[in-house]
């Protein structure tokens, strides 16, 4: 195996730009950005996918602010918000259609 030489840098080390210094780190997505547009595409399963997926934007905002610009998903944590209130809503009107409709047999 290739091994390098002793007092090289090694991959463990991270990587290095040209002079010594530390390469700028790249952003990461936050989890919870992602987590809330997934149980927000999932809307329509009743109304725990819906408060899940409000819950987990709500803290992806918070987590993404508080990072200065090193986690990312502002979209998919506002996605996932939109959709979480769009199935609530959508559940919320299902249920006055359904109770209406049983009045009115």
């Amino acid at each position: 195996m290739n091994q390098p030489p002793p007092g090289t840098p090694s991959a463990s080390w991270g990587t290095f730009a040209p002079g010594g210094q530390p390469a700028p780190m790249t952003a990461r997505t936050s989890g919870p950005a992602v987590a809330s547009l997934v149980t927000g595409l999932f809307f329509w399963c009743f109304l725990v996918p819906g408060i899940v997926a409000i819950v987990l934007g709500h803290v992806a905002l918070d987590q993404i602010d508080r990072s200065g610009g090193a986690v990312t998903g502002r979209g998919m944590a506002v996605a996932g918000i939109v959709l979480g209130w769009i199935g609530i809503g959508l559940l919320g009107l299902g249920v006055v259609v359904w109770f209406f409709t049983v009045l009115a047999i």
